[in-house]
């Protein structure tokens, strides 16, 4: 079978990053001299165009293992003030995204990026993405070791290198030593998880390794290649592994199986494991088999903590769905430049992002906590949030993203407000609304979880939600399922209130919101979100297609 058409492209263009001369062009002649190929590969500087306005980007930086320094946050505060309406986003993936970037700024605002140390390459595009870990690497008094220099290591080995700039579709990557797993390995492409057996007669830190998890429209959890990788062969051994995918052909015919979870589903572990070593030349260390996963945790950081460092304490403050104002983000430079003592000699950044689109800042003296704690709370970033504030996950929606079927920002301020107003909700809940089903904000791993449709009400086509409840990490890991489709957007949050208040009413002692649902039923839960009527017919309501939509692979 030939290659898809992003294939082909590639193919033509020989190195992506070529395109940085046709971003150059248009910055002096105009966005119309961006081809469709040029605006393809963009990608790899971390570009896309907006849905609905011609001429302006979201820029999505890197930021490995959610290090943020003072002075990027500045930067990054400077550039959503003065050029892009005053916001930016936080992403699942620990880095900003940057709105409403005009074709003529996007070198000027590149410029600014780099001399603070932020780069863009691999941002997007078919490529190693950023690499995600724990946002309190270094300073947690539960991790197994500190895996922060690890993911940064891995970061630089991937950036701008062209070896690994073609892949076919592309490439999450974690690397964490916390206990609780806060960064889910389970849905990484590779996952490093941090492990502890003996070597040699003698107990040596080092990671489990894992292959193959990824959602969209076909979630798999990523298996354990049942080996066990020391810190210092890391780099190495997730070259091999990436090599692997990279010259496997058959991965590259059709867009939509252009992930490695389908080559570890059509391999297995053992083929796969087997394949790295001969690209390694030498053989893996094996894990030990009895590896046992934590129970489901979780983990957000808000709050104040203690860290690991005597006398110093980090600060996790929730972002309301990801979305952080210039001047909350200037602000929380401020905070971390005058209570963030370096005498705490942390590695890292004194600003971390976290994969729940929130922040943390680090090193903060027991007498200076009450002042961050005042300073977050004036900048509208109490850690002192209801349980659904702090934990809703989002997508970017139909506000600039091109394949999402629902708005979603808005709407899901819209539905925490009220439900923190009206569910006295007392532990916490993972909550992921996402506008399509390619499923950026994971909404299969969420306790509950929200997927954008459409459907009808008064003969106009709305924007509506798919319910699904149940999904679990860790020790039995499963993904959620869907429980009720096609709910009108303007009513999931009074419909998620008559859920949360059944749970409230009817759970036993200490029985989590999973537990419940698993005890009463989908019929119950169904009973509960509708007052037992019907839904509004969404019959001839045509929901659209999106790119990775084409149906299961298998």
């Amino acid at each position: 079978m030939a290659p898809n058409k992003s294939e082909l492209i590639k193919q033509q263009i020989g190195d992506p990053f070529k395109v940085i001369d046709a971003v150059k062009r248009a910055a002096s002649e105009g966005v119309e001299t961006l081809t469709e190929d040029d605006l393809f590969l963009c990608k790899w500087y971390g570009l896309y165009t907006h849905r609905h306005e011609k001429g302006y980007f979201m820029l999505r930086t890197k930021q490995p293992n959610g290090y943020v320094t003072v002075e990027q946050a500045r930067t990054i505060a400077d550039i959503a003030e003065t050029q892009n309406r005053g916001f930016a986003d936080i992403t699942t993936r620990q880095d900003f995204q940057l709105h409403w970037c005009r074709t003529n700024d996007l070198l000027a605002i590149l410029e600014r990026l780099k001399a603070a140390g932020i780069s863009t390459l691999g941002a997007c595009g078919d490529i190693a993405r950023n690499v995600v870990g724990c946002p309190v690497a270094g300073v947690d008094r539960e991790e197994l070791f500190d895996t922060g220099p690890v993911a940064r290591q891995l970061s630089d080995f991937f950036l701008g290198n062209r070896d690994f700039a073609n892949l076919p579709r592309k490439y999450k990557i974690s690397v964490s030593a916390c206990r609780s797993r806060c960064v889910h390995p389970e849905i990484q492409c590779v996952a490093l998880v941090g492990a502890e057996q003996p070597v040699n007669g003698k107990t040596e830190p080092g990671f489990d390794l894992r292959v193959g998890g990824g959602l969209s429209t076909q979630a798999f959890f990523g298996q354990r290649l049942g080996a066990f990788v020391k810190p210092d062969q890391v780099v190495p051994v997730v070259a091999a592994v990436t090599a692997v995918w990279r010259d496997t052909p058959e991965y590259r015919e059709k867009r939509h199986h252009a992930r490695i979870k389908y080559l570890i589903h059509d391999w297995g572990a053992e083929r796969f494991r087997q394949a790295v070593e001969e690209r390694l030349g030498w053989t893996l260390a094996d894990a030990e088999a009895a590896y046992q996963d934590p129970p489901d945790q979780y983990r957000d950081h808000v709050g104040v903590h203690a860290q690991k460092q005597s006398g110093y304490y980090y600060v996790g403050a929730p972002v309301l769905v990801g979305r952080i104002t210039s001047r909350q983000l200037s602000k929380v430079a401020d905070l971390a430049e005058r209570y963030s003592d370096p005498d705490a000699k942390t590695t890292g950044t004194p600003i971390r992002l976290t994969n729940r689109q929130n922040l943390v800042v680090l090193n903060v003296a027991e007498s200076h906590v009450d002042r961050v704690l005042a300073g977050l709370a004036e900048a509208g970033l109490s850690v002192n949030a209801h349980p659904v504030r702090r934990s809703v996950v989002t997508c970017t929606g139909t506000e600039f993203c091109k394949l999402a079927i629902t708005e979603t920002k808005a709407r899901s301020r819209q539905i925490v407000e009220y439900l923190e107003s009206r569910v006295p909700l007392d532990e916490p809940l993972r909550l992921h609304i996402t506008g399509c089903p390619n499923a950026c904000a994971q909404h299969q791993i969420g306790h509950i979880g929200l997927m954008g449709s459409k459907t009808k009400v008064d003969g106009q086509v709305v924007d509506a939600y798919d319910i699904f409840v149940g999904g679990q990490l860790g020790q039995g890991a499963s993904f959620n399922h869907p429980i009720i489709r096609k709910v009108p957007a303007a009513e999931c949050a009074r419909r998620l209130e008559q859920l949360l208040r059944g749970y409230l009413k009817q759970r036993k002692p200490g029985e989590p919101f999973n537990g419940f649902c698993a005890r009463v039923g989908d019929a119950e839960l169904v009973k509960l979100l509708t007052d037992g009527k019907p839904l509004p017919s969404a019959e001839g309501v045509e929901v659209p297609k999106v790119p990775e939509s084409e149906g299961p692979v298998y």
